[in-house]
């Protein structure tokens, strides 16, 4: 049986953790995004296992332990592989437009996919689905507002070492760049540069630090040499960045499968229940991924940048909380309803932690902006609840 007040408040720890996830983070050197991600996977797991062993409502679908859920795997896995693509993504075609178009692309898939009944989903058709298409519409639109903020580009991380066993010599692998206050937002940020490469070297960039699908990191691009490979590069760019949306939008499909067999069974359906299997499933693939790159440099002979362990298992744990909270809303409030919230909530968090503790968004002109981009979510969830 649903409730109402679980769901609300499962919204709520979506969005605020979500949002805060990478705060933590934000003051210490990440160095690797592909170590940072492994780390902060290990905080995901702990939550998941913490809440299978607390639970114990695990005597209905196994005899003995905790059950893991296929489709749990499957979710968790397309998260960790949009994940472990926004580096790319950012590199190739520009944080401001990546952003934009994998937030874009996540929310219109969830709606679609809720909406439309796509991979065996039942649809959900809302009571005035004009009004509920239009709250979406303020929804996307909000994301095109905030990539007009002029955020203050702080001093990068140190430069990761690469070192050649060679003739021992260290040889940075990404240039360090000196503090500046940028007058430039998102979008024009896209156009500096730190050094130029080729397109195939632009695609493989798994070191950059990885700040998740909902934050805009302070951090420049780099751009290559050729005036074709740029054109190529944009269009694997957005290609990619839509690729990374779409798993996004999908990586709580299985779940809304899950939940339609439950219920259509008679069963307790409790949706945290499938919480285990989710951040399995990230971890999993997180792990596979990192052994990789760790083969890749014991390869290369290159060793492996440090990366800060403590702040990214607290991310990870702040993250997995949130993914509880989205779970609980979902279940008792429906998908169609929560996800599009879910997913653009918290970048609007993201915002206000960087407008008011870090002070990276400063300004009558951001502040308005920042506040036209938060009135216009808040106008399209009145418009989806409303329409529902």
């Amino acid at each position: 049986m649903t409730n109402p007040a679980l769901g609300c408040l499962g919204v709520a720890l979506a969005v605020i953790f979500f949002g805060t996830t990478y705060v933590p983070a934000k003051q210490y050197p990440t160095y690797d995004g592909m170590v940072f991600q492994w780390y902060m996977c290990s905080g995901i797991l702990a939550v998941g296992l913490v809440w299978g062993l607390v639970s114990n409502e695990w005597s209905f679908i196994a005899e003995k332990g905790m059950f893991m859920f296929p489709g749990g795997l499957l979710g968790g896995c397309l998260f960790a592989i949009a994940n472990l693509l926004i580096p790319t993504v950012v590199n190739t075609l520009g944080l401001g437009v990546g952003f934009m178009l994998w937030n874009g692309a996540n929310i219109t898939m969830g709606y679609v996919v809720s909406r439309y009944g796509l991979f065996g989903v039942t649809p959900t058709i809302p009571a005035s689905p004009r009004i509920s298409e239009l709250g979406i519409l303020f929804m996307i639109g909000s994301i095109l507002v905030y990539g007009k903020i002029q955020p203050k580009l702080t001093t990068s991380e140190p430069a990761i070492m690469e070192l050649e066993e060679a003739d021992g010599e260290q040889k940075p692998l990404l240039d360090k760049v000196s503090p500046a206050s940028s007058t430039s937002s998102a979008l024009e940020l896209d156009a500096s540069a730190l050094r130029r490469e080729s397109l195939a070297q632009s695609l493989m960039h798994p070191e950059l630090p990885n700040y998740g699908p909902f934050t805009i990191p302070n951090e420049r691009k780099e751009i290559p040499e050729d005036g074709q490979d740029e054109k190529k590069r944009r269009a694997v760019g957005i290609a990619l960045a839509l690729f990374v949306g779409c798993l996004l939008g999908n990586s709580l499909t299985p779940y809304v499968l899950w939940q339609q067999t439950c219920n259509a069974a008679g069963k307790d359906c409790n949706p945290l229940n499938f919480l285990f299997s989710q951040c399995m499933g990230i971890y999993i693939t997180s792990t596979v991924a990192f052994l990789l790159y760790s083969t890749m440099h014991r390869i290369q002979k290159t060793r492996m940048p440090r990366s800060a362990l403590r702040p990214a298992y607290v991310s990870g744990l702040l993250w997995a909380t949130g993914l509880a909270g989205q779970l609980l809303s979902a279940g008792n409030l429906g998908f169609d309803l929560v996800y599009p919230l879910t997913a653009i909530g918290p970048a609007m968090v993201s915002m206000l932690w960087s407008a008011v503790y870090f002070k990276e968004i400063e300004g009558r002109r951001n502040m308005c902006i920042l506040a036209a981009g938060t009135s216009m979510i808040v106008i399209g969830t009145a418009l989806r609840v409303y329409a529902s």
